[in-house]
């Protein structure tokens, strides 16, 4: 007789594995793949970064004008020494340091809220950021009427209002980019 091969309905040979073996992956629900792990998009630590910088510009900002608040008598009777006796003067001059406070607490809290993603933080500091540029631009004004009493020459009471106006409209453009800088960069990781 004749041999003939290995019947179809035979079982093919098998060899023992050894118990030791592992296997490793991540359990998936379509069978014989292993799942892709997919990682999620991290936010941006810029919003983060620019909330503390625009904190500690607040902090700064208070404490520069609380000084500002405590030397404003001394201010007043340097100008009365002189001959300056506006009311305008003299209100401005508590008025003023009392709204640079609010003015900096407000940034500081759009700071801290920036620090936490919040879109928001943005307008409030803005907010914020315009108060104190109406507030630099009214202290120019003041200042010049000071300084052209004081000189008797309207051109020197201008040319300090002038730089007052350029000082302040420059310092309150940096404080809005840095608010406005984290928008720019990555507006998805705003919530």
């Amino acid at each position: 007789m004749e041999e003939t091969g290995p019947s179809p309905f035979d079982e093919p040979p098998t060899t023992e594995l050894t118990t030791n073996t592992q296997l490793s992956g991540t359990p998936s629900t379509i069978s014989g793949f292993v799942a892709p792990e997919v990682q999620g998009r991290q936010k941006s630590p810029m919003p983060q970064v620019f909330g503390i910088l625009a904190v500690i510009l607040s902090v700064a900002g208070v404490l520069l004008n609380l000084l500002g608040l405590l030397t404003t008598q001394a201010e007043i009777d340097l100008a009365r020494e002189v001959g300056e006796n506006s009311t305008l003067f003299v209100v401005w001059s508590w008025v003023e340091p009392i709204i640079g406070i609010i003015a900096s607490i407000v940034f500081g809290y759009a700071g801290l809220q920036l620090y936490n993603y919040k879109k928001q933080s943005i307008f409030i500091g803005l907010g914020a950021v315009a108060i104190n540029t109406a507030s630099g631009l009214m202290a120019s004004y003041v200042q010049s009427q000071l300084q052209e009493t004081l000189s008797g020459s309207s051109e020197l009471g201008q040319i300090f209002g002038g730089i007052g106006v350029i000082f302040t409209l420059f310092c309150n453009s940096c404080c809005a980019m840095l608010l406005v800088i984290p928008l720019m960069i990555s507006p998805q990781d705003l919530e």
